[in-house]
């Protein structure tokens, strides 16, 4: 199911500026039952997206037409659980980079199934890999999920076989994320992620575990990490608001075997209702 401007559609303009220059951004959303998970964070990064890239948008009628979409595909679906993926673009523009005068912007929701996943990643963990593309550095765009996912789309075509993920660099060799999600890193009981104020995609799941790890007696810290913090960690997690926690078993011939902070993780996230218990 698709859906424009709150009808059943597949097509926009051919001078949408989202088409033109990927001036949009987005979210993933799991919709359990009809519910989308952790809506108001969601909806938190795209507004804060939208504001920075100057794209108009009537908040209230999104999330009407949002509450309204899920519950259709719910009706229509044959399982519980599916994603939901909200883009809102700049809309209509003319040629060249300038804005619209009056812009008038285009609303997206796109269902899709499920990702189906071996359990063994959640379990037993997963080879985390590094590809060789480096992120460059804009605070501009730090932090928000823009539409123009060529970093990432490059270093997904990197992966090698048997990789469950793969760690990206910025410029200055520091660690920010991994291909589609975020990371923590364990080492002494601190629980530490990369510092996204200049490149990156700040998570949802990753603010929701900052915010919520204290209750399983963990402290939390943001900071700069290296890829020598990660073969010296006492564990390594990677995280996003589909997966909730993935743990890393091996990374560049370094074994891991502490999986007790990551089960943990992941029950309080499923006790909480914010992932999918499947």
């Amino acid at each position: 199911m698709h859906f424009v401007n709150g009808k059943s559609s597949t097509q926009i303009s051919i001078h949408d500026r989202g088409l033109a220059y990927g001036q949009s951004v987005f979210e993933t959303i799991a919709v359990v039952k009809g519910k989308p998970l952790l809506l108001k964070k969601h909806m938190q990064r795209l507004y804060s997206g939208c504001e920075r890239l100057l794209i108009p948008l009537n908040k209230t009628r999104l999330v009407a037409e949002i509450s309204e979409a899920c519950q259709q595909a719910y009706a229509k679906t044959e399982t519980d659980s599916f994603v939901l993926r909200v883009s809102v673009t700049m809309g209509e523009g003319g040629r060249g980079y300038r804005n619209p005068s009056e812009p008038k912007s285009t609303r997206i929701l796109s269902f899709s199934a499920y990702p189906s996943v071996p359990k063994e990643n959640w379990l037993d963990g997963i080879h985390l890999g590094m590809v060789t593309i480096r992120l460059a550095q804009q605070p501009a765009l730090a932090g928000i999920k823009h539409s123009n996912r060529l970093e990432q789309v490059i270093a997904r075509s990197q992966w090698k076989d048997g990789w469950g993920e793969a760690i990206l660099l910025d410029d200055m060799d520091s660690v920010i994320e991994g291909t589609q999600s975020n990371l923590f890193v364990l080492k002494n009981g601190m629980l530490r992620t990369p510092d996204l104020s200049a490149c990156g995609v700040v998570g949802v799941m990753r603010d929701y575990i900052l915010a919520n790890a204290s209750r399983i007696g963990v402290a939390t810290q943001i900071g700069r990490l290296t890829v020598a913090d990660l073969e010296a960690a006492d564990a390594i997690l990677m995280c996003n608001s589909l997966i909730g926690i993935w743990p890393v078993k091996r990374f560049y011939g370094q074994e891991y075997e502490n999986f007790k902070l990551s089960h943990k993780l992941l029950g309080l996230l499923r006790d909480d209702g914010v992932i999918p218990t499947h």
